[in-house]
């Protein structure tokens, strides 16, 4: 019995540097492994990032209407620089977000409504595709100087797309072929609001196409208030104003007008104003 346990504990003990070795071999081959990997990540991380190989060769932009296309190319390439390490002067297609790209430039460029980003990892290029707003009309900031007077100040004009977003500024005009509306609340606005509502400018865009194509009926500018929601004045080239209620159908209205106008009134010129607000009922001067 204590033989055995003898001749036991020799061939333990006599194992024991055999099992050490293969623990260091084996801590070694990990530890090529490993620094071999990280070496490969580098490598592939540099070649990838920061190598002159997929270094931005060319950036094209299309779509463009009113922005300059060295507008859009300045701006960018100023933006790429700001985000390349010093260390690393290069500019990466793999660097360059989508995403990113497209946030940077609908927060600078109000008039852009969407912007598409394509790359080609081959040609080393990136395809800008924009897509502008498009002014259907123009939106001013009017302050009376006195209540019931003509006379009013413009402060500030801007132009507004189809979904009633304001997003440049415009010149101060009158007479012009787009939609003219003047605000008179005291709300003041910034770029890139949603400052009409798009069944508001939908029901405007009806009124000003039936009086023109039913009555030739030109109207200079239509008049909004806040403070009255559903009120809407339409001023006509001719001198006289309509008064609309826009929280009912314009067609109903429209009808009225015809009426008024083709069994009481006999010179438009003698009119100073149409009110079509109350349903069932027109009030005129």
């Amino acid at each position: 019995m204590k033989k055995s346990q003898l001749k036991y504990s020799r061939g333990y003990l006599a194992h024991k540097p055999y099992q050490k070795k293969i623990k260091k071999r084996t801590s070694r081959r990990y530890a090529v492994i490993f620094f071999g990997g990280l070496f490969l990540v580098l490598i592939l991380s540099y070649t990838l990032f920061f190598s002159p190989i997929f270094q931005i060769k060319e950036i094209r932009i299309s779509g463009n209407r009113i922005i300059e296309e060295k507008e859009i190319l300045d701006f960018l390439n100023n933006f790429l620089q700001k985000k390349v390490l010093i260390f690393f002067n290069r500019n990466s297609i793999f660097l360059v977000s989508d995403s990113k790209l497209k946030e940077i430039f609908t927060e600078n460029f109000p008039r852009i409504y969407s912007i598409k980003v394509k790359k080609n990892l081959f040609k080393k290029t990136i395809s800008l595709e924009i897509k502008e707003r498009q002014e259907i009309g123009i939106l001013c900031k009017i302050q009376k100087q006195q209540e019931k007077t003509l006379q009013e100040v413009v402060k500030n004009c801007y132009y507004f797309d189809k979904d009633g977003v304001i997003f440049e500024e415009a010149p101060q005009t009158s007479g012009s072929l787009l939609l003219l509306i003047k605000d008179l609340s005291s709300k003041e606005h910034r770029l890139k609001e949603n400052v009409l509502s798009r069944e508001l400018l939908e029901k405007i865009i009806q009124i000003r196409t039936s009086l023109s194509s039913q009555f030739n009926l030109k109207i200079s500018d239509f008049e909004i208030n806040s403070s009255i929601p559903s009120s809407l004045k339409a001023n006509t080239i001719e001198g006289w104003y309509i008064f609309f209620n826009t929280a009912q159908g314009t067609d109903k209205q429209i009808q009225a007008l015809e009426l008024v106008l083709d069994k009481k009134i006999e010179n438009r010129k003698e009119l100073e104003y149409i009110d079509l607000r109350i349903e069932n009922k027109v009030y005129y001067k």
